[in-house]
């Protein structure tokens, strides 16, 4: 079994030229593609190599699987309006969905987590008849 390394470099917003450079560099010495990871301000931070969330007081906030599974992959396609059966599919990967209801409840228990008013999400918005999506607007 072949082992790979990772790479975790930490820039701020001053150094997007020398980011740039070292990305190049990488890419045209190694065979490999890169994986970019940003922080944002979205009022939680999400890393999705140790699947951990902080929250803008920098305390954890502590997810199931699935629930990081189903914010990482609303927050990888901000805008984007899922179906539940889009989403069940994508996140549990069941082709066929019986009862959403239960995705529901899922989200519902997700947003008490992330949101700052659960009632009136900002960021997994409900969109009636369709679906959710993540918040376009928040970055």
């Amino acid at each position: 079994m072949k082992h790979g390394k990772i790479l975790v470099i930490e820039f701020e917003n001053s150094e997007e030229q020398i980011y740039q450079q070292i990305m190049e560099l990488l890419v045209s010495k190694l065979s490999y593609k890169s994986v970019h990871y940003r922080k944002t301000d979205t009022g939680f931070v999400m890393n999705p190599y140790t699947r951990t969330v902080i929250d803008g007081k920098g305390y954890s906030i502590f997810l199931t699987a699935k629930q990081f599974d189903l914010l990482y992959f609303l927050y990888s396609h901000k805008g984007q309006v899922f179906t539940k059966e889009q989403l069940y599919e994508q996140v549990w990967g069941y082709d066929d969905v019986t009862n959403g209801k239960n995705l529901t409840s899922f989200i519902r228990k997700l947003r008490t987590k992330i949101e700052p008013d659960p009632d009136n999400p900002q960021y997994i918005i409900t969109v009636w008849g369709v679906g959710y999506k993540f918040n376009e607007e928040k970055p």
